[in-house]
């Protein structure tokens, strides 16, 4: 097994999923309130707020974090999206998107401390009780039992939770005080047992556990790339949060290229790199000559796609689309009315593997940053991509940008047609890569090809 690599982690993640067997105490509660819970050690940290969210009879209304150690001295923090985006902790926080349990929590007597509610400022404490190893609960996480009424949402931290407690119990000995201060807090009129203290009850919990269908989660990624974070830090919804969460287990993967299909993808530049050689004088309008048009057009046989003689550059799309693209990519730039390739550009034009990741880290082309429509529309539209599946990702992108904020009109969610728009740069690029299948019946950007896909998740993965 190796050593763990990734900041704040305890422990390497298990080979073999085990069960889990924890305590959770509410801290300051009294009477004690507690849960025993089974969950599977290879649940993500948002797997198990979930769960903690469901024993404890909370509606995941507000921010929640998990710590290495307790209120005062927290350790190690990581934080949910929201709390990332808003910058809560300065940026010291650790997301919790690639974090699973056995990261944390590995060996009986470990604990691991969980915050919710900034305002009311509720902690648990989860300590291991027992590792079983071979076995998953049913469900991924099972109740075991427990104790107590949990408190409800908003009535003002432990304090408040002890006021609604002692209010609540005639034999409770500050009964007496605890009502009059429910009838300062809420009014005379508000009954205690009307501020939603929640009864442990074992077997509506088990329900809401099964409900949250946690086999049918995906796998917790190793590590989210830079730019699906930049997507993760501006979502707007848990469903929009979820299905890039899912995006992101797919394209966890380490990707290499070999030299051949490395070749076979990038044929399109080393082609104009080696026509354009050291320099090609542009015409007075400042286009390539309709020679090395030509040359280009036939060595790529671009006449399968594009009806015309291919010798003029303001009428050969595909090639002047190609030359455009590798200025972009800073491998060709315009020198005293000459095309010239940069230094990178002569460095990459007989190395295929590395034009190849000089075209993945470039990836997508669409767009001019993060903030950008067209960038993010991009970075969907490799997410999908890399998942293996481009069936209906003109739609898909379209649910997804609009839970990343984006709108059209007066507000309507993004269609189909301004998604088309929105990628269209990405996919001619793509397409003369070879990342998509050429058969027409396949649809538009096309089924993606094995090479595509090892691409897209060279192009969302980390730097190498």
């Amino acid at each position: 097994m190796s050593a763990p690599t990734a900041p704040g982690r305890r422990h390497p993640r298990r080979e073999t999923a085990a069960t889990l067997q924890l305590r959770v105490q509410l801290d300051g509660a009294f009477p004690p309130v507690w849960r025993r819970i089974e969950v599977a050690s290879d649940l993500s940290l948002e797997d198990l707020h979930d769960v903690l969210q469901v024993v404890f009879g909370w509606e995941d209304y507000h921010l929640h974090r998990f710590t290495t150690g307790p209120e005062r001295d927290p350790g190690t923090a990581f934080a949910c999206t929201a709390d990332l985006a808003q910058g809560f902790d300065h940026d010291t926080s650790l997301p919790t998107w690639n974090v699973r349990v056995d990261e944390l929590l590995g060996e009986p007597g470990e604990q691991l401390h969980y915050q919710y509610d900034y305002g009311d400022n509720w902690w648990l404490t989860l300590e291991v009780e027992d590792i079983d190893d071979g076995r998953i609960p049913p469900d991924r996480a099972r109740l075991l039992e427990g104790a107590g009424a949990s408190p409800p949402e908003d009535c003002g931290g432990i304090h408040g939770y002890r006021m609604l407690v002692a209010a609540a119990d005639r034999t409770h000995p500050d009964h007496r005080q605890a009502l009059d201060e429910v009838g300062e807090w809420w009014g005379r009129e508000v009954a205690p047992d009307e501020l939603g203290v929640v009864p442990f009850d074992p077997a509506a919990v088990g329900e809401r556990l099964q409900a949250l269908e946690l086999a049918g989660r995906p796998l917790v990624p190793r590590r989210v790339g830079e730019k699906l974070v930049a997507l993760l830090l501006r979502v707007r919804d848990m469903d929009t949060e979820r299905q890039l969460r899912a995006l992101a287990s797919t394209a966890d993967a380490d990707e290499d290229v070999e030299v051949e299909p490395a070749a076979r993808m990038v044929r399109p530049f080393t082609v104009l790199l080696d026509t354009v050689g050291d320099g090609v004088k542009l015409t007075a309008a400042g286009y390539l000559p309709p020679a090395v048009v030509q040359t280009i057009f036939d060595e790529l046989d671009m006449g399968d796609e594009w009806i015309g003689k291919g010798n003029r550059e303001d009428l050969t799309v595909p090639v002047l689309q190609l030359r455009e693209t590798a200025q972009q990519l800073k491998l060709l730039r315009k020198y005293k009315g000459r095309l010239v390739p940069t230094a990178r550009g002569r460095d990459l034009a007989g190395d295929p593997v590395g034009l190849w990741w000089h075209l993945a880290r470039a990836l997508p082309v669409g767009g001019r940053d993060v903030s950008d429509p067209e960038w993010q529309a991009g970075v969907l539209l490799l997410a999908l991509m890399a998942s293996g599946s481009t069936d209906n990702a003109e739609l898909t992108i379209a649910k997804l940008l609009t839970g990343l904020g984006w709108a059209v009109g007066d507000g309507q969610p993004i269609d189909r047609r301004t998604v088309t728009g929105l990628i269209a740069a990405d996919v001619h690029l793509l397409r003369q890569l070879g990342a998509f299948e050429r058969d027409r019946r396949s649809g538009w950007p096309g089924a993606v090809t094995s090479d595509g896909i090892a691409l897209a998740r060279a192009a969302l993965g980390p730097p190498k």
